[in-house]
Order: structure tokens, then sequence, then C-alpha cells
């Protein structure tokens, strides 16, 4: 049994409303049926408590498969969605997992194979299931950070799990909105303030300060322990002078045989420097304090049980654990018992021992110390607590300087002031766990609190303006015109397209990285205030949209560029992909209103967040949108055509092409397409009309604006335009550019051109077909193939040329682009026009200048 083939797909995708993996496994037999016993039994020798009864180890593999991947993933994503499945064959099963992390699902998919193989042989967990469970478990979502991320979630504010220098943070926010945390440590807790988790150096802090703290002194010996024992007063408390979760602490030492004992146990443990400290009477509690207000106090109880009086302690323990509700670690709210040495002393202490059966209705205390880590449960007191106790709390953080604090109080009544005696501040933990809270009151309010605190109360706390772009041609023009106007109209600006990421215009990366990906990574650089984002068929199918939600969307159009890729068989099935793009519009939803798969996005919306866009004179649906008094826009690629935006019967604003400079003069039409989407999208995030035009007039005049879209490499002794026309349509766009270019001095016009070779034969002959606008079309293939030989691309685009008949252009077919460039210069000749439709336009930049200049 292994995983053929494992895709991760992030929000918005074809599967599911949340992220997951469709996981194939092959050498499988549905049909096959496990032992269930011996499932069962093996699944409870692992290191956690999988919620996994010994019903569902039962039936054949097709129904235990599904329910085994479930249970190890649980704390592997926030969302509880079913796992399906997708298809089976004899030997394959093919499954969706909802996971929120891709290497969370690889290592799901690696233990669930290692348990079926090691049921099937009858072996037993061993140090490759340790591993298997190790490489789980460090993907898991961090209790803390997700209850903060469903509190984000229910509050609207946008999260995401970041991984830097080996640990992983919780993101709220966006861009320069982003707030980082690690548990309920903030990007913004001083590090003056980290010494607080230093036991002896917060007590030397806060000791004249007027703050009530118990006798200590810092040891490093057993003698000194022992001396400082008699100084302080039996009993004592042992515990680790730095470090927290209840980890080391020794409580209520009363003689030194005890004490010793204890020493003995934190040497074997590796614990340095101990704090010899007070024994106090009274309750634990913890106070938790988020930027200077005190936002809910805990009690927290030692583990106990309650006799039964049947079975000896060490079965009533096991009962106890057995609780689907107390885990290892940080699984549950709830811990297990841990059963050791100090498990064993405080029964002694009792007069009981494991195997003792006490009277039933006996309460056996199972801890000394309260930690839920240990076992213990909580109540809350929030509202008990006296205000003199409150502001304590509130002054001890900003002694400490820090903006989120937990305190551990020692109190015999949390509802009297501790100026009356009775309340001792034990520690500050900077990085405090909110399980007491939680546990003490699962219905609490308290995460969407100190998310608010955070992150603000604006209902758009956290967000960015956010634009999508999808269509399949025009959608880089249309993304890095928007991003231009909102450059243009102050804002810091992050773009990904298919020629690369830039921050104000400027290239960070190059490459096709139009999608999900580099938009998250955007979003995680505090410089942004505002994304565009282009959006590709592939990028959706393969890895997810990866944004749940942006302010505008936008849809161009429909084409048959993809039609015959990936399993898409057509314009439809290629429509429903791109509506991801559309579902995920919050504020504007921007679509073509004379395609009508790209108007069928907006059926179901409200038409009052829909803008239609239509060439002059406009369809009846966009017509019909204008008269009900919703966004329009219109455009002509004519020479002397306009933008226009109407809303509410008035005209927003109106712009000539010509006065846009990417259009060389009204020469490009497809510049006119672009403004009219991008001022519909830049209407949806805020931008004014007169912005828009201001931005329109001088979009063009930089050349990051033309990188590889009509970007003029040379207007002498020959003018050579670099761009990439992607399908039939989109060359026809460049053969009119081509003819209006060169109408005032007429002059021989070049194509060299190349196509993917993924398309089909017909549509690379529909491309060829479109080059009616040339004199002589060079045809290339792409130095990527998959599917063709070099030949084989130019062959078709030359074909469609030929079709054209004696009057079309003449065609000479190449192999790769880089021979084609040395093929076009010999061709060229002084005063020729020449453009070079090319997706790989920063490798041909360089070859092009070369062999040209």
């Amino acid at each position: 049994m292994k995983v053929a083939r494992l895709r991760f797909l992030r929000k918005g995708n074809m599967q599911a409303p949340c992220s997951g993996a469709v996981i194939e496994f092959t050498g499988v037999d549905p049909a096959e049926e496990l032992d269930a016993e011996r499932l069962a039994r093996w699944l409870t020798a692992l290191p956690t408590s999988l919620r996994l009864s010994p019903a569902d180890c039962q039936g054949p593999l097709v129904a235990v498969l599904p329910r085994l991947l479930l249970a190890c993933s649980e704390h592997a994503r926030l969302e509880q969605a079913p796992v399906r499945l997708l298809h089976q064959g004899p030997t394959t099963l093919c499954l969706w997992l909802p996971v929120d992390d891709p290497k969370a699902a690889k290592a799901v998919a690696a233990l669930s194979i290692h348990i079926v193989e090691a049921v099937r042989r009858g072996n037993l967990p061993d140090a490759t299931t340790t591993n298997h469970w190790n490489a789980l478990r460090s993907r898991f979502w961090n209790q803390t950070h997700a209850h903060l991320a469903r509190a984000a979630n229910q509050l609207g504010i946008p999260f995401a799990l970041v991984d830097k220098d080996w640990q992983r943070f919780l993101q709220l926010g966006q861009g320069c909105h982003l707030r980082l945390f690690h548990e309920t440590l903030t990007d913004r807790t001083p590090l003056f303030a980290r010494s607080a988790t230093n036991k002896e150096a917060l007590h030397n802090l806060l000791k004249h300060r007027g703050v009530p703290l118990p006798a200590q002194e810092t040891v490093e010996t057993l003698e000194n322990a022992l001396a400082a024992a008699e100084r302080i007063g039996w009993p004592v408390v042992l515990k680790p002078a730095s470090g927290g979760k209840g980890r080391g602490v020794w409580v209520g030492l009363s003689d030194p045989m005890e004490l010793r004992q204890a020493w003995q146990s934190q040497e074997q443990s590796g614990e340095g420097r101990q704090l010899l400290q007070q024994n106090l009477t009274g309750a634990d509690h913890r106070l938790l304090v988020v930027m200077g207000k005190l936002l809910a106090v805990a009690q927290r109880q030692p583990a106990t049980l309650i006799s039964d009086g049947l079975l000896p302690l060490h079965r009533q323990i096991a009962v106890l654990n057995a609780d689907p509700e107390r885990g290892v670690g940080y699984e549950r709210l709830k811990n297990r018992v841990p059963v050791d040495g100090r498990l064993d002393l405080i029964l002694g202490e009792q007069g009981f021992t494991l195997a003792s059966v006490p009277p039933a209705g006996t309460r056996v205390q199972l801890s000394r110390t309260a930690n839920i880590s240990q076992g213990g449960t909580a109540i809350d007191c929030s509202a008990r607590v006296h205000p003199d106790n409150r502001r304590l709390a509130e002054d001890i953080a900003q002694l400490i300087g820090t903006d989120v604090v937990g305190l551990d109080l020692i109190s015999r009544d949390i509802g009297v002031s501790w100026r009356e005696g009775g309340t001792w501040l034990l520690e500050a933990n900077l990085s405090a766990g909110l399980r007491p809270h939680l546990l003490a009151d699962p219905d609490t309010d308290l995460c969407q609190r100190i998310v608010r605190l955070w992150m603000g109360e604006h209902p758009q706390a956290g967000r960015i303006p956010i634009a999508l772009i999808t269509g399949s041609v025009g959608k880089t023009t249309t993304s890095r015109m928007l991003a231009h106007l909102l450059l243009d109209a102050g804002k810091r600006v992050g773009l990904c397209s298919s020629t690369g990421v830039e921050l104000d215009g400027q290239l960070i990366k190059a490459g096709d990285l139009a999608g999900g990906g580099p938009a998250q990574w955007l979003l995680q650089d505090r410089r942004i205030e505002a994304l565009v984002a282009e959006v590709a068929r592939g990028g959706i199918l393969m890895a997810g949209l990866g944004i749940e939600s942006a302010d505008v969307t936008a849809v161009l159009n429909v084409l048959d560029n993809h039609v015959g890729m990936d399993g898409i068989r057509s314009r439809e099935d290629l429509a429903r992909i791109k509506a991801v793009v559309a579902q995920a519009a919050e504020k504007l939803l921007v679509v073509n209103a004379d395609d009508p798969l790209t108007l069928g996005m907006a059926q179901n919306r409200d038409p009052a967040t829909v803008a239609l866009v239509s060439e002059d004179p406009g369809c009846s649906a966009w017509h019909a949108h204008r008269r009900a008094g919703h966004l329009v826009a219109s455009y002509s690629r004519e020479r002397q055509g306009n933008i226009k935006l109407h809303h509410q019967d008035q005209q927003l604003l109106s712009i000539a092409l010509r006065e846009i400079p990417a259009s060389d003069d009204g020469a490009v039409g497809t510049i006119a397409t672009a403004a009219a989407f991008s001022a519909a999208q830049a209407i949806g995030l805020g931008l004014k009309a007169d912005q828009i035009i201001q931005g329109l007039r001088n979009y063009g005049l930089k050349a990051s604006h033309r990188r590889g879209r009509f970007e003029i490499l040379m207007r002498e002794p020959w003018q050579v335009v670099l761009t990439w026309a992607d399908g039939p349509e989109a060359m026809a766009s460049l053969s009119s550019y081509a003819l209006a270019a060169t109408e005032a001095e007429p002059c021989r016009r070049m194509l060299l051109c190349s196509a993917p070779d993924t398309r089909p034969d017909a549509f690379l002959q529909k491309v060829g077909q479109a080059t009616w606008g040339f004199d002589l079309v060079v045809c290339a293939a792409w130095s990527e193939r998959r599917n063709r030989t070099p030949d084989m691309v130019p062959a078709l685009l030359a074909k469609g040329v030929r079709s054209l008949g004696p009057d079309g252009p003449a065609v000479l077919e190449s192999g790769l682009e880089s021979e084609a460039v040395a093929l076009l210069a010999e061709q060229i000749r002084p005063g020729d026009f020449c453009v070079v439709s090319t997706f790989e336009s920063e490798i041909m930049r360089e070859k092009l200048l070369a062999a040209l200049s």
C-alpha cells in the first residue's frame, strides 16, 4: 500500500469550501477487512487519544481507512468536515481529506499506511511508528492558536499559520495590518518583559513594588536547598527557576527526606537552577491580563477522583484517563493524569497505593499541583474577583511592561482584597495558555475579546483591500492597471501575476506567479496596503485559491484556451473553475455581460453588488442593469472609442482610449477592455472617479506597466514589440493592433509567435488563422514541452496561417523560440514593424536585444 498521488488544495477549490488533500492510495483492496480487534488494540498503544471506537475499526477498508484518516488528522484542521470517497478501483482508493497543512496531509497518509500494514502483518508499534507520529504531531494546530483562529474567523478577521525559523506562528490580519502570535506571546511584547519568564528575575523586579510575594531563595545544590528550607520554614515548594506548565514543581515538601527525593528527581530530569519557595495555603488562580485589562480569572483545581469502591486505583485512574475529553500533551482541554513517582508519593501520603481500593465515595487526590497539564481542572471566578485584586493584576502587568500575561496567584479567597492578606503572586507567564479559562467556562467569548483588543473593533479589522482577477485572456494587463490605479491613489500595492510579483510597480520576483500562493506570500508582507492578484485556472485546480474572500473580483471572459486540458471538456467546465473567484467577492463582482458564462456567475448575487461590463453599444443585460441603477462599465476598442462608467443614472467617468498612454494612441484596443474592468473594480475598492481618470491618463508611462505586454523593445532601425497573445481571440486583437499601429506609416508587419504544446490541434490552427494582420509570420515552439516534439506546434500554427490563402501572411517554421529569434534576425529589415508573442518574456527579451541590437 502506498500513496500514488497527493495534491493539497487551499481554501477556494473544486472539492470543498475548506482546505484539504486529494490522496490516491494504490496497492489496496477496498473490500479487505482488517482484524478489528487487533487494530483497536494497536491504536490504544499510540501516544495520543484518537476519537476512533472499536466499532469504527470494523468493516471493509473502504470504510475503515477514511475513519482512520479523519481520526489521525483531528488536530491538523480547524473545521470539522468529513473524509469523502472520490473514486475507487480494484486496487485503488482516492479520498478527500480535510486538512489545513500539506505536510500534515503527507504525515497522515504515511501514518495511516504504516498502521494498516502493521495490523496486516501483526506487528507492534515501533520506532518507525514514533517517527511517523512525531512528524504528524509537529503539524498539529497549537491549542491556543486554534481557539484564537476560530474566534478570528467568527469575527471575520483573516488568519493564517506561518512557519518561521522552525516555529509556527498565528497570523491575524493581512499586509500592513497583520499581527503575529506564538500562543499569546505577541509581536509587540517588549524584549525586556520576557525576563519575567525567569521566576527569580520576576521576584527581584516586584519585591520592592508592594506586590505580595512568597518568601523564596535560589538554590543550586541540595545542601543550599536544605539550608534555605530551614530559613523559610517547612513545608516548602521546589521548582525550576524558569519554565512553566507545572513541569518539575514539587509542592508541600514537609521534611528533608521529601526534599531530597524531589531534588534527585529534578537532577534526573536535567533541571538546572531551582527555587525554594514558601508553601502557601490557598487556591491556585490564573488571572489573564491583555492590553492592561483583566479579562478572565480561573481557579485551578488539582486532579482528584471519587472512588467507586470496586476497582483498584490504577484501574480507576485508567478509566479517568480514558475520558475522550482528556488527551496527551495539548490535544484536549483536559489532560490525562500522569502515572509516575509523584503520584506514588501523594497516594502514599493518603495511605494508598495504586493497588488500593478506597471505600466508595472517598475523594482521592492525584496531584499536589493544580496545573491543567497535570490532569487538573478549573472553575471560573471572574465575577468574584475583588476590585483590589483586579487592580493588582493590572498593575503587575504594567510593572512587567507586557501586553499579555497570565498571573499565577495563590489566594485563600479571590473575592477578598489582597490587602487583607491571604493572596500572593507566584509566577507570571508571558506565553499564557488559555486552557484554564476555556475549561472553566466552555461557552466563554474570551478568545473573541482577546482578538478584538489585538485587532480593533472595526468590522474590517485586520483587512487590506484585495482584488482578484481571472479570465481566459486579459488578466495580466487588467491586474497591472488596477494595481497602478491603487498605487497612484496613494496605496502601497502588492501585485502577483503571470509575469511576476511586484511591490509598488517594482519587480520583486519574475516568473509565472499568478494565484493564491504568491498572494498569500504578499499578505504576509507588512508593507502591503492593497493586493491585486491575477488568478489562473491552473492555480485553482492544482492548489486552490487560498484567499477566502476579497473585496472585489472580476471574471473577464471564458474562452477555449484550456479546454481539453486537465479534464476540462468544455467552456462550461472552465466556467465552473473560474466561478471560484467570483464566489470570493464580498463587496463587488465585476463580470463580462457579453459572455453568458461569466454573466451567469452573478445570477444569485444581490444586483447591487454586481458590476456589468459590455462592449459598446452594450448587451440587453447591461442595459437592464444600468436602468436598475447599478454599476455598469462600457468600452469601445475603436481608436476613437471611450471607456465610461455609470451608476444610479449618473455618468461617473468618461475617458477616451487615446488618453491612456498604454493604448499607443488608441492602437491597442485591448487596453479599453482592461480599463473598463479595472475602473469598475477601483470603484468597488473606494477610489473616486477623478482618481481613476488621473491614474488611467498616466498608465503606460512607466516601463513596468508594459513589461511583457505591448512592451516596446526597440524603435530604430526597426520597431520591436514584446507581448503575449494566448488563443485565437487574443491573436486577432494582435492583428488589429498591428494594422492600427502601422496605419499612418505603412510598413512590413512581422510576427514571431509560439503557443503551449498542451493545446489541441484545432486550437493551434485557429491561432494561426488569426494572424491575418501580418505580412510574415515565424512560428515557434516553447522551450517547455510536455507532449510534442519541437517541430509539431510550429507546423500546426503554420497550417492555420496557410489556410488564409495566397493573400494571407507568408509563413516560416522554426523550432524552439531561441532558434526563431535567429531566423527573425535574418529576415528583419530597417523600417519593419515586428511583434513577438511569447509567454517567456523575460528570457526572450534578452535574446531579442542580443540578436537585434
